[in-house]
C-alpha cells in the first residue's frame, strides 16, 4: 500500500471559523500550495512583500507531500501578492480577528491509496470497520519530528538537561532526509570540525549560523553557548521544543493504552514504534478511553487521573527530566506549554470508494477515503492503523 505518490493523493482543506466583517483589522487569505511546508511558503509571503513574519497569522503546519489549501492572516496595512508554481495566495475578505489555532475546528481529507493488492481488499475493509467503530490512537505521527532521526536527536531534550554544547551541535549536524548530497557533506565537516569554530565560520550558511558560532569564537562557557541558543529564531526554538514535547506524549499514550485495549500491533516510525489496536476491551473501557485526554509536558502538569499521571512520570524519568526542568529561564524565545490531548481520534463522515484498478500501479488496486479529523490529529495515524494486515 502507498500514501502520497502524487501530492494530489493527499489533499488537506482546513475547516475554519472566520467570521468576515468589511471594515475587520485584518486581510485573510486562502493559501494553495503543494511541494512546499507551511513554515517555507510564509517566510517567503513575509520575504517577498516585506512582511514581518511574526504578524502573518495561521492555524498550523502543513504537509509539503499534499495538496493543502489553509488559511492566513495578515495586518489590514498590508497587502501580499504571492503566485509562484504550486503555490497561491487567494484574498477572501476582512475580518477583526487573525488566524491561530483557536479558529481551526478540523480538517477535511481526500486521501487516495495506491498499490493495493487484491487479496489486501478484505482486510482494508474490515479495518476500516474497526476503526469507525472504536477509532484509532491519537499519536503524533513522523512529521511533527522534522530532521530528528533517533531518540538521542532531540536538541529540546539537551537543553533541559543542560547539555548545552550538544544541543547547539545538533543544530547545525542533524541531517534531513531530504538534505542533498552537498549539505550532507557539509553537515559531516562541521561534526567532524566542532569546536574549531575558527575553522566551522567558512562553513556557515545562515546568518543565523554565523551569529552562533562568532559567539562560541569567544569560549565555550555557559553564558556563551546559552547566548548562541538565545540567537535561534523562535519558530525553530517552538518546533524544537513541540517536537519533544509530542515524542513525550506518545510514548505516555504507549504505556496508558494496554489498560484499556486489545491485540495491539506495532506499526514502525521514524523514530519509535507506533501501538494500533484492534478492539477495546469492553463497552466501559471504550467509555473510559473515548474521553480519556493526556497532557503534554510542562513545568505545570494539568490534573489528570493518577493513571495517566503515572504514565507520564514514568516516561520522564526514563528519559532523565523532571518537570521543574521545563521550567527555561536563560532560553527567552520559547517555552513549553501544556495542553490536554484525546488519547484516540474519532473520524468523522469516513468515507471509502470502490476498489478500482490503480492507473499508476498497473496490477494493483486502489481506493480513495474522505474523512474530517479534529485540529492536531494526523491522516497519516489513520493510514497507519490500516496496515495491520
Amino acid at each position: 500500500m502507498k500514501i502520497k505518490v502524487f501530492p494530489e493523493d493527499f489533499i488537506v482543506k482546513e475547516l475554519a471559523d472566520i467570521k468576515y466583517q468589511k471594515g475587520g483589522k485584518y486581510r485573510i487569505y486562502l493559501l494553495t500550495k503543494k511541494h512546499w511546508n507551511t513554515v517555507d511558503a510564509l517566510k517567503f509571503i513575509s520575504r517577498e512583500n516585506n512582511i514581518p513574519m511574526e504578524v502573518i497569522g495561521n492555524a498550523g503546519r502543513k504537509d509539503r507531500h499534499a495538496l493543502t489549501f489553509q488559511y492566513i492572516s495578515v495586518p489590514r496595512e498590508y497587502d501580499p501578492v504571492f503566485d509562484r508554481e504550486n503555490v497561491h495566495l487567494e484574498f477572501t475578505g476582512f475580518s477583526n480577528d487573525y488566524i491561530s489555532p483557536r479558529v481551526l475546528k478540523g480538517n477535511y481529507f481526500e486521501i487516495t491509496l495506491r498499490k493495493i493488492d487484491r487479496e489486501e481488499k478484505e482486510k482494508i475493509i474490515q479495518r476500516l470497520k474497526e476503526i469507525k467503530e472504536w477509532g484509532f490512537p491519537n499519536f503524533f505521527d513522523d512529521q511533527r519530528f522534522g530532521s530528528v532521526e533517533n531518540e538521542e536527536e532531540f536538541i529540546a531534550e539537551k537543553i533541559l538537561k543542560k547539555h548545552y554544547n550538544g544541543a547547539l551541535k545538533l543544530y547545525f549536524t542533524v541531517t534531513h532526509p531530504e538534505d542533498k548530497k552537498e549539505e550532507r557533506q557539509r553537515k559531516q565537516e562541521i561534526k567532524n570540525r566542532w569546536g574549531d569554530f575558527e575553522a566551522i565560520l567558512p562553513l556557515c550558511r545562515t546568518k543565523t549560523e554565523r551569529e552562533i558560532i562568532e559567539i562560541l569564537k569567544k569560549g565555550k562557557s555557559k553564558e556563551n553557548m546559552v547566548k548562541a541558543l538565545n540567537i535561534i529564531p523562535k519558530e525553530e526554538l517552538s518546533m524544537f521544543f513541540s517536537a519533544y514535547q509530542s515524542y513525550l506524549w506518545n510514548r505516555t499514550l504507549s504505556l496508558i493504552l494496554p489498560s484499556y485495549v486489545e491485540d495491539l500491533f506495532p506499526v514502525k516510525g521514524k523514530i519509535t514504534d507506533y501501538l494500533i489496536y484492534r478492539k477495546v476491551k469492553d463497552e466501559r473501557k471504550f467509555k473510559e478511553l473515548k474521553n480519556l485526554e493526556v497532557p503534554t509536558v510542562s513545568y505545570k502538569i494539568p490534573q489528570t487521573e493518577e493513571l495517566v499521571r503515572n504514565a507520564v512520570m514514568e516516561v520522564m524519568k526514563q528519559r532523565g527530566v523532571t518537570p521543574s526542568d521545563f521550567n527555561l529561564k536563560k532560553i527567552r524565545k520559547s517555552f513549553f506549554k501544556s495542553f490536554m490531548r484525546r488519547a484516540v481520534v474519532f473520524p468523522e463522515n469516513l468515507y471509502f470508494s470502490g476498489f478500482e484498478e490503480d492507473d499508476f500501479y498497473r496490477g494493483y488496486e486502489k481506493i480513495k477515503l474522505k474523512f474530517v479529523l479534529p485540529p492536531g490529529s494526523f491522516a497519516t495515524m489513520l493510514v497507519k492503523s490500516l496496515s495491520l494486515l
